[in-house]
């Protein structure tokens, strides 16, 4: 299982906002692959994956602020250890 947190992204900036989920709970991703579109004050930022699995979401997309280095989401490196993280 790998952790997918809110990067910090610049000196000023402390949380964002996710926007938009791209890929959806459960869906198979690839490194490289867009996962979320975050918004800051200053700009958006698109939120990449590092890692190759099932994704499981567990903060949606809304206006509330994320903190920096908030845990947002997981990607789980079988379909088994998926669905066990959503059983948690």
């Amino acid at each position: 299982m790998h952790e997918i947190k809110v990067p910090k992204l610049g000196t000023q900036i402390e949380d964002a906002e996710i926007t938009e989920w791209l890929a959806k709970d459960g869906e198979e991703v690839n490194p490289r692959q867009v996962l979320a579109v975050l918004e800051t004050e200053k700009s958006s930022y698109n939120l990449e994956s590092d890692f190759k699995g099932i994704l499981h979401i567990m903060v949606e997309a809304s206006d509330e602020k994320v903190k920096a280095g908030a845990l947002i989401a997981v990607v789980a490196d079988s379909r088994e250890e998926f669905e066990k993280i959503k059983l948690q």
